[in-house]
């Protein structure tokens, strides 16, 4: 097993979190295709967050070695702050370093009613998605900073685009949660070497699994393995941006993004109201704001018809 581009993998050390299955066991394998030494994690957890064995990770790990490879596996609770950093010490143990980690791990919860919300679930969701994903950054940042180098690669979902199905949103909340991380870590990390950008993957899981109309359509028209090879890109030396996401599925990967419109200025409620088809906007005039500052700028010409132009973050307006 090994590389056969320069491609910018061969050699690093990765972290991958959620890798007994699905998608992340994908990556794993992937990547260690391409001549990448792998930190297998799983716990072997249900759908709902229970944690189960490390068994799915050493699966994993057996076959990557079967193809002559390199993986170690590990059975930490990612959602844990102790955990986090035993996963990221054994990285360095075992492989001297971590130049790559890919957050995957994730649990749908068990969806409860927007008038009942399941408290557990719904606080066990985030941990997973959205404070397991800030734990092991914060756990590989000094190794990366040091190191003056890392690519970090999170996992958002189209979810964070509403699927109008009712339910607690905790899901769906979390993942919004990883999107906004993602934009603005990403922005701030390169001055230290580190590229963080995300995915929005499309693709069969065990989550997709469970509604029957996204599994009848992630089974016709977006294979598992399909969305590794661009995380590889993105976990590549040569990756050229941090800071974004991307939808990726079915061979496909496409930027995308928040947008602003140019709005209606009122003082009035009824005046809004009147004229709220020009507050909603017409994609012609679709803004996209490089980062928050180029939206506060954008938002003050406007309202006040000021350009101030570029806002940088040590400047005042």
């Amino acid at each position: 097993m090994g590389p056969t581009s320069d491609n910018g993998l061969a050699g690093r050390v990765a972290i991958i979190t959620g890798a007994g299955g699905g998608l992340g066991r994908h990556y794993a394998l992937f990547l260690a295709s391409q001549g990448v030494k792998v930190i297998v994690n799983d716990y072997g957890g249900s759908l709902d967050g229970v944690k189960g064995t490390s068994a799915r990770a050493e699966a994993v790990v057996n076959e990557i070695k079967a193809a002559g490879g390199e993986a170690t596996a590990n059975g930490s609770d990612i959602s844990q702050q102790s955990e986090v950093k035993e996963v990221v010490a054994q990285a360095v143990e075992v492989y001297g370093r971590v130049d790559i980690l890919v957050n995957n791990a994730g649990t749908s919860g068990q969806m409860s009613s927007h008038d009942a919300v399941n408290v557990e679930s719904f606080r066990r969701t985030w941990e997973i998605a959205c404070l397991g994903t800030v734990l092991l950054i914060s756990a590989v940042w000094p190794i990366m900073e040091k190191q003056g180098y890392g690519r970090i690669v999170n996992t958002s979902s189209d979810s964070i685009y509403g699927f109008g199905g009712g339910g607690d949103g905790g899901y769906a909340s979390s993942k919004g949660a990883v999107y906004a991380l993602t934009r603005d870590l990403g922005r701030f990390s390169t001055k230290h070497g580190i590229k963080i950008n995300g995915v929005l993957p499309s693709a069969v899981s065990r989550m997709s699994d469970l509604s029957p109309i996204i599994k009848d359509i992630t089974h016709k028209y977006f294979k598992t393995e399909e969305v590794a090879t661009f995380v590889g890109a993105l976990a590549s030396e040569h990756c050229p941006v941090s800071g974004e996401l991307f939808s990726a599925g079915g061979g496909r990967a496409a930027r995308t993004t928040l947008a602003t419109f140019p709005g209606y200025n009122s003082s009035t409620v009824e005046g809004y109201l009147e004229h709220f088809d020009e507050v909603m906007g017409d994609a012609g005039d679709c803004f996209i704001p490089k980062d928050t500052l180029d939206q506060v700028s954008y938002a003050i010409k406007h309202a006040t018809g000021t350009d101030v132009g570029k806002i940088e973050m040590d400047s005042a307006i």
